[in-house]
């Protein structure tokens, strides 16, 4: 079972009102009727041109009133959560924004509560005088074929794609559209738009905070909808490339009788992909779902346009849908439609930007950059720094193995006083070294490049502070030992010297007493410096690590945000990165 958790609100508060209020706050062109949950554009001229209005049920924000705006809605109504509208919210929001000399298009996703009460204010909109179409957008493919007979599909991520097209048709001049045409016009975008959702879990209502279980930890759920209607449970949990391919089949391939709407060639028609959020999927997968989508097309051609983003969600479900509209099976021209997608608007809501033309139909090879420039670099040489390339290798072999030996233990101290994850960045550093000496040790011949081809890897390969802070401190190494006229214990501490209080010190505050790899490091160059004895340099860092053990409170780093209490725990947490730079030390004395 699983816990939802929401914030805890004012007894009695309408959450929905507070969401539209909140939006009308960050949107200064829209005006909100706050009786009526209605939300409307007092700029656009609808004496002049068609209304376009819509609404539904809330919890699919940005759907309905993030959409309201210049070459989209000009106004749309909320219904409390997953419920529709009342005929007296619609009637508010045609009134407000309709004209019935130029006429009013509403489009309502398919569910039997938005179809019956926007459908009957249609009607009384008619009795008034009102020149009103409507459009149903269903597009979910999760519905079968036989379902449909009785229901029809469900409305879902394509609504946002109808929104738009008609949104920006309706302020096309040279065109000049009448009611019935933009209605045409909307039927087709849906009559050519398929999609198909999955998620890892359903969502749950604010103000519930409840334990339900909807899905297993190992599962998924497959074609549910945006008011929690359940899917089909997969489990266990697919690789992303064939949950994609499974999604593409449902959304195309002829062979399902049951869910073939539309008919796709896949060697020569046009589409748009649109990728939608469902409400809990963080910027970064999205943007890596983008990614194995486009890798697993089933088509030979790139799409017109690529849109990702949250346009229709149910709260705060953790899953995403595809949605594809088949340019070519339309019955208007490609680039009248793609013109509409790319009509610039300031509806919140409507996120892709409007980027030129051409830029779309640049080729694969202009979307990535490689250039030789970029690995052009010049490698520190000094003939005069020789070097036991044996000896060496040994003890850079027995450093590493040290290091990896106690990544668990790192790990361990830096779940309690850091992020967890300290012994897994140096193991990334230790194990990208030592793959790379095990197909080609010649580095190992000459100690500038050794330290070179180390710090270039560190750099590709351990990431945050610790990373960065080898980084510097070798880098500043090289430097300075490639000043050196010969390679002794006295040259190498001179040149760890400088490297630390004229490289490192330059770029961290971090001194020894500050819980951080500069308590073993600080200790161990200037013991070094000053005895030029490497066992005794080591006793000086092995004691300055097991004094981190005292230290109550760290000063730098995510472990300067962590409760004192903690660093006491198991009779004292030594720091993480102390306990690293110490084992690479060791090993490497050890075995020197």
């Amino acid at each position: 079972m699983t816990l939802t958790k929401h914030w805890n609100y004012n007894e009695g508060e309408d959450l929905v009102l507070s969401n539209l209020k909140g939006l009308v706050h960050v949107n200064p062109s829209v005006r909100l009727i706050p009786s009526q949950k209605v939300v409307f554009n007092p700029h656009s001229d609808t004496s002049k041109k068609i209304a376009i209005i819509s609404g539904g049920g809330a919890g699919h924000e940005p759907l309905h009133a993030g959409f309201v705006g210049d070459n989209l809605l000009d106004a749309a109504v909320s219904g409390t959560i997953f419920a529709s509208p009342s005929t007296k919210q619609i009637m508010a929001a045609l009134k407000v924004k309709a004209d019935k000399d130029t006429g009013v298009i509403i489009v309502v996703k398919n569910y039997t509560g938005d179809i019956i009460n926007f459908g009957l204010v249609s009607e009384k909109a008619k009795t008034e005088g009102y020149n009103v179409e409507m459009v149903i957008v269903s597009d979910d493919v999760a519905v079968g074929c036989e379902q449909n007979k009785m229901v029809g599909r469900r409305g879902i991520a394509g609504t946002a794609l109808v929104h738009k097209v008609i949104g920006a048709a309706v302020n096309d001049s040279v065109k000049a559209y009448s009611v019935q045409d933009i209605r045409q016009l909307g039927e087709n975008v849906n009559a050519n738009l398929v999609t198909i959702a999955a998620s890892l879990d359903r969502t749950s209502v604010p103000g519930k905070n409840e334990e339900i279980e909807y899905t297993k930890s190992n599962e998924a759920e497959l074609g549910l909808g945006i008011h929690n209607e359940p899917g089909t449970r997969i489990s266990p949990i697919p690789n992303i490339d064939d949950l994609v391919n499974r999604l593409f089949k449902l959304l195309v391939s002829p062979e399902d009788k049951d869910r073939h709407y539309v008919d796709f060639d896949l060697q020569n028609d046009d589409y748009i992909l649109l990728i939608n959020n469902i409400g809990g999927t963080s910027t970064l997968e999205l943007n890596a779902i983008v990614e194995h989508v486009l890798s697993n097309l089933p088509f030979k051609k790139a799409p017109k346009r690529v849109l990702a983003s949250d346009f229709v969600t149910s709260i705060s479900s953790p899953g995403f849908s595809i949605t594809l509209l088949n340019l070519t099976k339309m019955n208007y021209e490609t680039e009248q439609i793609l013109s509409y997608i790319d009509a610039p608007t300031n509806a919140p809501g409507w996120k892709p930007k409007s980027y030129d033309e051409q830029l779309w139909g640049r080729s694969e090879e202009f979307k990535y950059f490689e250039s030789e420039k970029l690995q052009e670099v010049v490698r520190p040489t000094n003939v005069n720094l020789k070097i036991d390339h044996k000896s060496f290798e040994k003890a850079l072999r027995g450093s590493l193995n040290n290091l990896l030996s106690q990544v668990s233990k790192i790990d361990h101290y830096d779940a309690i006083v850091g992020d967890g994850d300290c012994g897994d960045t140096l193991k990334a550093g230790a194990t990208a070294i030592l793959n790379h000496i095990n197909k080609d040790n010649s580095c190992l011949q000459d100690v500038l490049d050794a330290l070179w081809v180390i710090t270039e890897l560190v750099e590709d390969n351990m990431g945050g502070t610790s990373g960065g802070l080898y980084s510097i401190f070798l880098t500043a190494l090289t430097q300075n030992l490639q000043k050196e006229n010969e390679l002794t214990v006295k040259t190498f501490a001179d040149a760890s010297r400088k490297a630390m209080y004229e490289g490192l010190f330059k770029y961290t505050k971090a001194r020894v007493g500050g819980r951080t790899l500069v308590d073993v490091l600080q200790p161990f160059i200037d013991e070094l410096y000053d005895t030029q004895d490497l066992k005794s340099a080591l006793a000086k860092g092995k004691q300055g690590c097991e004094d981190t053990l005292k230290l109550s409170h760290a000063k730098f780093g995510r472990a300067s945000y962590v409760n004192e209490d903690m660093f006491k725990l198991e009779g004292g947490i030594p720091d993480p990165g102390a306990v690293g730079l110490l084992a690479i030390l060791q090993g490497f004395i050890e075995n020197l």
